[in-house]
């Protein structure tokens, strides 16, 4: 089969590392104004203003680029996957306004520098890609894997989409989604239920 991996959110834990350090952002430049779990980006989860939420970015981009570590075995489960016939394909938007805008050349780079840095394999990869519902098609994507709830609507309606589950995403369900809490579960359900079909 051939499977698409989004990053953020799915290869690491965004959500978690948002509200650390969304939290420790607001404390550290008196704005409290509560916090929304559900929120998918952080000037929605923390009511930032736009100049407040480019502030934020400017100090953590990196953070986000280099230190957020992959989630438990995501690594480890990719490549039994590929051991297994299976072809990878890294699938982001990375669609950051900061980073666009200031580090647009480089996107390429830090991520195949933190792919390489925590041995994630993969067979293809596409950064920036703002339609990821046409991507899966052109690719001829089996299944997705994807936390993102408005491209797991999109993308659930022409292949099965595996959603790493996340306080942003609870909504999502219906026909084509799979809900899901750690690599190895997804690993289960891929050899469970996407066995019949054949690998590419």
């Amino acid at each position: 089969m051939r499977i698409g991996i989004d990053i953020d959110g799915v290869l690491n834990d965004i959500a978690e590392w948002h509200f650390a350090c969304g939290s420790k952002f607001c404390l550290e430049n008196n704005i409290n104004r509560g916090f929304n779990p559900s929120g998918y980006y952080m000037e929605e989860q923390f009511y930032l203003t736009p100049d407040e939420n480019n502030e934020f970015w400017r100090q953590y981009i990196f953070d986000l680029l280099i230190a957020i570590p992959p989630r438990p075995y995501a690594s480890e489960v990719i490549h039994r996957l590929r051991k297994d016939g299976h072809k990878i394909i890294i699938l982001s938007a990375r669609d950051n306004q900061y980073l666009i805008n200031h580090y647009e050349g480089m996107i390429d780079f830090y991520v195949k520098s933190w792919l390489d840095k925590y041995n994630i394999e993969y067979d293809e990869l596409i950064i920036n890609s703002q339609n990821k519902r046409d991507k899966c098609l052109e690719g001829k994507f089996d299944i997705m894997i994807e936390d993102k709830p408005i491209n797991i609507e999109r993308i659930r309606k022409i292949i099965p989409v595996f959603v790493f589950d996340a306080p942003y995403n609870q909504g999502m369900n219906g026909s084509n989604v799979i809900r899901v809490y750690s690599w190895y579960q997804i690993y289960q359900e891929i050899v469970s239920k996407f066995a019949a079909v054949e690998i590419l």
